[in-house]
């Protein structure tokens, strides 16, 4: 009887992508345990969640692979992208290197935001412990600063002040400043909800509901097929929902963006 899902699956999780564009796309795995050819052997489950141009968000796709390796995150991108997904302007996720390499190679000249939140537990995990409070305070305040200007001015004082005191941590956050701030330019109001990958956490801990019952899956077949089924239903209240986001404004300020490059590539070449 739950074998009959799995065309239903198949379908919905190899579905066209090719009706608009996704300028928002949100990336993360989760470590599963499977039993294969009698053996439990530990999987990865790729999970992609977009922003359609017009406002609703939907889950993309899930794949099952043998390892968060840059292959296997090539692999889950190239069908994305095979399925019609076009238009990404912005990739959130975390800075498994595999993946983030996966991401410039895939999505070239696409920008990438790493999660502020695994950013800043980076940061303090690196931070002596008398000296956390502050330096959280810190970080804090140059992720959320309103333009990245002040951020940078903000991460030059937080430099000064703790390079002595703190310093692997400041060559943390010094190093993946660029990354972890580059959702400062865009409109303030698609910020919040874009500077983290905390909306697909929420999606994993739904799909962690269900995997702690039953703890190892007989097989692959089976991850797929009951993950596959609860996040079509997700995606089905998604889609029939109100808009995740009112994308008025940021298609404004990105035809904006276009005219002052060409303005500024004009006025360079007279």
């Amino acid at each position: 009887m739950c074998r009959r899902l799995d065309p239903v699956v198949c379908a919905w999780n190899g579905r066209s992508l090719a009706a608009g564009r996704y300028p928002f796309v949100v990336v993360d795995a989760l470590v599963m345990k499977v039993r294969d050819e009698g053996r439990v052997r530990s999987q990865s489950l790729f999970v992609a969640q977009g922003v359609h141009e017009a406002g609703p968000r939907e889950v993309l796709a899930l794949m099952l692979g043998d390892s968060e390796s840059e292959s296997s995150w090539s692999e889950f991108f190239a069908g994305l992208k095979a399925r019609g997904l076009q238009g990404v302007d912005l990739v959130v996720s975390d800075d498994h290197s595999g993946l983030v390499q996966a991401v410039r190679t895939q999505f070239q000249g696409v920008t990438w935001q790493r999660c502020q939140t695994h950013f800043t537990r980076n940061v303090l995990d690196k931070t002596p412990k008398t000296l956390r409070s502050e330096v959280k305070q810190a970080v804090r305040a140059i992720l959320t600063a309103p333009e990245v200007e002040t951020a940078r001015l903000l991460l030059q004082q937080t430099l000064a002040k703790y390079e002595k005191k703190a310093s692997r941590a400041m060559e943390c956050l010094e190093n993946g400043f660029d990354d972890a701030t580059a959702v400062l330019v865009l409109p303030e109001r698609y910020r919040r909800r874009l500077r983290t990958t905390n909306a697909l956490e929420r999606l994993n801990e739904e799909i962690r509901r269900r995997e702690r019952v039953i703890r190892i899956f007989p097989n692959r077949a089976s991850v797929m097929r009951l993950v596959g089924a609860l996040l079509m239903e997700i995606d089905e209240k998604w889609t029939s929902g109100k808009k995740y986001l009112d994308m008025t404004e940021y298609w404004e300020w990105l035809e904006a963006s276009h005219k002052n490059r060409a303005s500024s590539r004009v006025t360079r070449i007279g």
